[in-house]
This record gives structure tokens, C-alpha cells and sequence, in this order.
């Protein structure tokens, strides 16, 4: 074949060729070009990034508000179109000019040619859900560092760490302002900052108990929670307290035994019962009332009436025995509770020389009916200290166990017949009473207990349980 027969099929190859380049090269620029621009708005410190793979352009953005706009590529060439919609969302929905995400959701901007409906490139607009990564520091040294997925923790410190919190800044954006608050969960105060480094005037007390709180500042949605708790000073602990008030209560009770044990050598079994009981009856009995009896029975040795003095610790130390038996009861039956009230209302008699009774209706079965433990005793110790106390054997103090007037109800009367010196019926045994009620009121179910008093001739202490009888 001559060479000027070759000189077309040359010119079609270098053609197609040049055709082939214009193809991939055009393909390649129309994949490049931008159609849409997206700004971050709202929140101070939103930020966007984006990274092109083929067709698709990632766009991430750590704010929910995002501005967006179509390119002077998009508006110039006539024959394109898009089409916006939710990823979990099958109708479309545009966004004119501006849109609104949540955390975790991803919109969608598809770029197509009208007239062959080819994807020319797609846009995914993403709001990663995003936790701030902070580390602990004691002293410069790392303990701890939050975890990322949002989970509540807990984290326990010692008294008396200084504590240093550094932000580490997500490798995707650049200067992540962080907002925290710590609050108190006793005193319910909150320290607040902002950083995009660190926060080091953290204040943690000892024995108590925190709820950190940050996240970031163009994500207020994301937060991430973590309980803090400090731990006591060794003399902040309970256990601390129990031991120092035991051992002032033992140093006590040792002393007094001393010297009764030189003075009462038969009654030694009864004084061993009565120092274990005086150990135990601190929140059950006022301890005035110990002190006295132990000194009622110092006051018989030392005037030889040795067989008083026995019948009298005989008595206490029954009434003692109960007592720590019902100790750790909630409650106790009404029989029971009024046993250990007739000892006790001996044991008084004994050194106010008063007389009393105690009187249960027939139409009450004080064998299944469940009181308070002990909710008596503070009643019938106002009424001998207040109305009794110097009246001698004019005095009369009486107990009334009857059924109430509304169904289901019965009525526990302590009735004087002296005249009070403290008309306002205030004291730490009544307070305690009170209180006590209050809070059996709170765990019992359509049951309640009522306190008042009424004044004719002499005092009445009135306790009223409505609703009591058939829910026993």
C-alpha cells in the first residue's frame, strides 16, 4: 500500500483519538466542578469539610444549621437539575437556601442531566454525632480519659486531688470549643466554662458527689455525662464517727460500773446487761432517762436499801431486754409495745411516786395490731417531766387504747392530770416523735398516723391510726 493511501486511516485514528481525550477530559471536569456551595451558620464555631470520591462529594459539618448555594457551574448550564432528600426518607424535600440537621442523619443532593436523567454527581450532607474526647489529669499524670460514645460513667477520686481536664481535638475539624458544667448533687451549685484547650479550676470537696457535663459547643445535643465521686477524708467516714461515739459511750458506761460494781457486788450480772442495752438504746431511749436510773439505783446503795436497788435494776433491766430485742423492728405489736411502756411507766413511778394504768378496748386485738416500735415512750415522758414530775402521788398518768371513730381506725391516748410548764409541747422527744410519724406516713400505702393534744383537765397526747386495722 503506497503512503498516501495511509494518510486518511491515520487522520480517523489521531481523530478518534483526540475524540477519546475530549471524552475522559470533559467526564472528568464535569465530575470535578462544584454545583453547590455549603456555609456553616448558626452556632460560633461550626465547621464544614468535605472530601470528593468519583461522583460523590462527602460534606461533613459539626453544626445543624448549613447555608446552601447552588454554583455559577449549576446556573450555567441549562440542562441540569437535582433532587434533595433525607436518607431515611423516600419523598424529597428541598431546602430552599437553608436546612437543619440532627446529629447522626445524612441529606442527600443529587445532580442529574434533564434529558437523560444521568447522575452527573451526588452531594451527602452528613452530621456526625460527636463527643468530646477529654483526659484526667492528677498532678500531671493521666488516670482516665472519657469515652466517646456518649455512655454515663462513673469515676472515683480521692480527697484532694488537683484535677486538670485537656480537650483532644477530633482529627476531622480543628479548634472544637468545648462547654462543661460540674454540679454539686448535695449543694446543687454548677461551675460552667468554655475551652478549646483545657479546664484546670475544677473544684471536687471530699464526700461528695458530682454530675460532669460537656459537649460541644456547635453540638448541644451530643452530651456526655460523667458521675464523679469523691471520696472522704478518713475522718469524714461514718465508721469514724460510730468508733469515737462508742468509745465515748464505753469510757462512760466503764466509769459508772466502777463504782457501782464497789457498792452492788450481788448485782454484777444486771449491771453487765444494763452497760450492752445503754450501748444500743442511743436513738430508741432518751439517754437522760439511763443516767437517771443508774443514779436512782446509786442513790438506794447509799442509803442500804439494797433490796429497792435490786428490784429496781430487776425492772430496768427487763425493760432494757426488750428494748434490744425490737431494736432493729420497724414495729412491733401493740401488746408488746405496751408491755415494755408498763415497765417503763414503773421504773418513773418508782422515782416520781405517780400512779397509772393502762386500759385496751375489748373491740381491739392488741396481739395483731403493729405500731411504731417505741412511738410511745417520748408521749408518756413529756407527760411525767412536764405535768407529773412534782406532783408526788396527786399524780396519775393513764393509757387508752380504743377504737377510732372512723372505720378501721383506732385511737392510743396518753392522759395526765398535771399542768404543764412548757405549754408549746416542743422537745427533742416530740420533734423526733413527730418526724418519725412523717416518714411512716410517706411508707405506708392509704394508711396514716395523726399527732395532736387537747387540754382540759390536765393533758391528753392523742395518737390516731386511720385506716390501720384491716391492713395489718
Amino acid at each position: 500500500m503506497s503512503s498516501n493511501s495511509t494518510k486518511p486511516v491515520t487522520a480517523i485514528i489521531r481523530c478518534v483519538y483526540m475524540l477519546l481525550f475530549f471524552s475522559i477530559s470533559t467526564g472528568y471536569a464535569q465530575h470535578s466542578t462544584s454545583y453547590f456551595e455549603f456555609e456553616a451558620k448558626g452556632v460560633s464555631g461550626s465547621q464544614i469539610t468535605t472530601f470528593t470520591k468519583g461522583k460523590t462529594e462527602n460534606v461533613f459539618t459539626t453544626g445543624g444549621y448549613v447555608n446552601i448555594y447552588p454554583t455559577d457551574a449549576f446556573k450555567r448550564t441549562g440542562d441540569l437539575n437535582f433532587h434533595a432528600y433525607y436518607h431515611d426518607k423516600k419523598e424529597g424535600k428541598n431546602f430552599n437556601g437553608s436546612l437543619y440537621l440532627l446529629p447522626g442523619k445524612e441529606y442527600f443532593i443529587d445532580v442529574f442531566e434533564q434529558s437523560t436523567q444521568k447522575l452527573v454527581k451526588r452531594y451527602i450532607l452528613r452530621r456526625p454525632i460527636l463527643f468530646p474526647k477529654i483526659k484526667f489529669y492528677d498532678h500531671n499524670h493521666h488516670f482516665y480519659t472519657s469515652k466517646t460514645d456518649g455512655i454515663e460513667n462513673e469515676l472515683n477520686l480521692s480527697p484532694g486531688e488537683k484535677i486538670r481536664l485537656d480537650i483532644v481535638q477530633p482529627m476531622d475539624f480543628n479548634d472544637m470549643e468545648v462547654e462543661l458544667s460540674l454540679r454539686n448533687l448535695k449543694t446543687k451549685r454548677i461551675q460552667r466554662g468554655s475551652s478549646k484547650y483545657n479546664f484546670k479550676n475544677l473544684k471536687f470537696e471530699a464526700n461528695t458527689a458530682y454530675e460532669l457535663r460537656f459537649n460541644y459547643v456547635a453540638q448541644k445535643e451530643s452530651v456526655c455525662t460523667i458521675y464523679v465521686k469523691v471520696k472522704p477524708y478518713w475522718y469524714q467516714s461514718p465508721i469514724t464517727y460510730v468508733i469515737f461515739l462508742i468509745l465515748l459511750t464505753a469510757i462512760g458506761i466503764l466509769m459508772l460500773t466502777i463504782t457501782l460494781k464497789k457498792k452492788i457486788r450481788s448485782t454484777q450480772n444486771e449491771q453487765q446487761k444494763l452497760e450492752q442495752a445503754a450501748t444500743r438504746l442511743q436513738s430508741l431511749l432518751n439517754p437522760h432517762f439511763t443516767f437517771n436510773a443508774l443514779s436512782t439505783v446509786q442513790g438506794l446503795m447509799n442509803t442500804e436499801r439494797i433490796d429497792e436497788a435490786n428490784q429496781y435494776l430487776q425492772e430496768f433491766s427487763s425493760l432494757l431486754r426488750q428494748t434490744l430485742t425490737k431494736s432493729k423492728q420497724l414495729y412491733t405489736t401493740l401488746d408488746q409495745e405496751l408491755e415494755m411502756m408498763r415497765l417503763y411507766m414503773k421504773i418513773e413511778a418508782f422515782r416520781f411516786n405517780f400512779s397509772w394504768e393502762i386500759t385496751v378496748s375489748e373491740a381491739l386485738n392488741p396481739a395483731e395490731l403493729e405500731i411504731p416500735t417505741l412511738l410511745l415512750q417520748p408521749l408518756i415522758e413529756n407527760a411525767i417531766k412536764h405535768g407529773l414530775a412534782k406532783m408526788g402521788d396527786q399524780g396519775k398518768l393513764q393509757i387508752v387504747c380504743a377504737p377510732g371513730q372512723k372505720k378501721n381506725s383506732f385511737v392510743i391516748a396518753v392522759n395526765d392530770n398535771g399542768t404543764w410548764v412548757n405549754k408549746h409541747k416542743t422537745g427533742y422527744g416530740l420533734s423526733l416523735t413527730e418526724e418519725r410519724i412523717a416518714t411512716v406516713n410517706k411508707i405506708k400505702n392509704g394508711q396514716k398516723i395523726m399527732l395532736h393534744f387537747e387540754k382540759q383537765i390536765g393533758t391528753s397526747a392523742i395518737l390516731t391510726f386511720y385506716n390501720w386495722i384491716d391492713k395489718q
